[in-house]
């Protein structure tokens, strides 16, 4: 798990959908679902259920949301201070 797969997984979180968030991230969709995979493979729980095209935050999943987004924001603040 890099801090790389906790962007993604947020951006996937905020965009719902993985092509939304590829192309936010200027990625294509396949290394994003690959990220979310080796999240959910890591953790050994499931993060979104799909249902057809759309996808549903797990509650895993939140929980996993707000400590990604603390993590991030904590070495946002480490890369400004130092």
């Amino acid at each position: 798990m890099t801090l790389r797969h906790l962007k993604i997984f947020i951006t996937v979180c905020e965009k719902g959908s993985m092509t939304s968030a590829a192309k936010h991230l200027y990625m294509t969709q396949p290394p994003v679902s690959q990220a979310i995979f080796e999240l959910e493979e890591y953790y050994g729980i499931k993060l979104f259920e799909r249902l057809g095209r759309k996808i549903y935050l797990t509650k895993e999943g939140e929980r996993l949301y707000s400590y990604a987004s603390h993590i991030l924001a904590l070495a946002n603040e480490a890369k400004k201070q130092l």
